[in-house]
């Protein structure tokens, strides 16, 4: 046998022993993210899901893309090793779906800033009105604060439309918080909204006590003035950040085309030497026919 008859032979060799191990990683990390989701998620009920709490809920994000993963895993792991066709043509048809979906999200990110920008706003404004009902919204929201070192929504245009207060007192949207609450933390914002203190590792949870009460000394003292809305706006649409989400999603898609293109290379390689086996052994069957 030549070498031009070699070669097809050992690039099917190479292209299941890459995907394998790719794979294998894929299926690992997977499994350490449903893993990981499953141990959070156990101090909770799966029965009182909504769209709205798997949506902030880091624990059903982590479960859902690692069993993404983890089918993407089995499905590339099996087919290529064990060179079975439909797991093959599975796996292939899913990472299409996934890149697919990754072009359409990136359109989307790249031209409808506007829609986008509305929908954190009312998603930020959301979790404000629920700070208190659900711990994983109340350490978002917090993360968020601290991160971004800003406070609230953003900023709220008065009657006038002119003057605009500060985007601090978004948080009266809260029943707790508001100013005509009973409630002991009324015209207050949460600690994450606290400006740093001076590199102290201390916090003090009851820094924003008061801070949205107009009538006290302590009016928005030592909160932050700019809106999360706003600070998130600025790092997602603009600036090296906005840049790197591009650059990374289009590797990411790359990456995706790659594997695509590998394994309905062995996929088709797999049928053609099912093929050439089948007719084989049809040729063989008529052979002891005719003896």
């Amino acid at each position: 046998m030549g070498d031009g008859d070699d070669s097809p032979g050992i690039t099917s060799i190479i292209l299941k022993f890459v995907l394998f191990f790719m794979n294998c990683l894929v299926l690992l990390i997977g499994l350490v993210l449903v893993t990981i989701g499953g141990f959070v998620q156990t101090e909770k009920t799966f029965s009182e899901l909504t769209v709205q709490s798997v949506l902030s809920n880091p624990a059903i994000i982590l479960i859902i893309a690692g069993g993404i993963l983890v089918i993407l895993g089995v499905c590339g792991c099996i087919g290529a090793l064990l060179e079975v066709y439909p797991l093959l043509i599975i796996y292939g048809s899913i990472l299409a779906i996934i890149a697919i979906l990754l072009i359409a999200a990136l359109i989307l990110f790249v031209v409808k800033k506007d829609t986008i920008n509305k929908g954190i706003s009312e998603a930020f404004d959301v979790y404000i009105k629920q700070y208190y009902s659900d711990v994983d919204t109340q350490n978002i929201v917090d993360f968020l604060q601290s991160t971004f070192e800003c406070c609230g929504s953003t900023e709220l245009a008065l009657s006038n439309q002119t003057a605009r207060r500060s985007a601090a007192h978004s948080w009266e949207a809260n029943p707790y918080f508001n100013c005509s609450s009973p409630a002991y933390q009324k015209c207050s914002v949460p600690y994450s909204c606290c400006k740093p203190n001076n590199g102290s590792n201390i916090i003090n949870l009851q820094c924003g006590y008061g801070t949205l009460d107009n009538t006290k000394p302590t009016y928005l003292n030592g909160i932050q003035s700019t809106g999360c809305v706003d600070a998130i706006k600025a790092l997602l649409t603009d600036g090296p950040t906005y840049q790197g989400i591009i650059g990374g999603v289009c590797g990411l898609i790359l990456v995706e085309v790659i594997n695509i293109a590998m394994a309905l290379s062995l996929a088709i390689d797999v049928y053609r030497e099912r093929k050439a086996f089948a007719l084989i052994k049809l040729q063989e069957r008529k052979l002891s026919r005719l003896k």
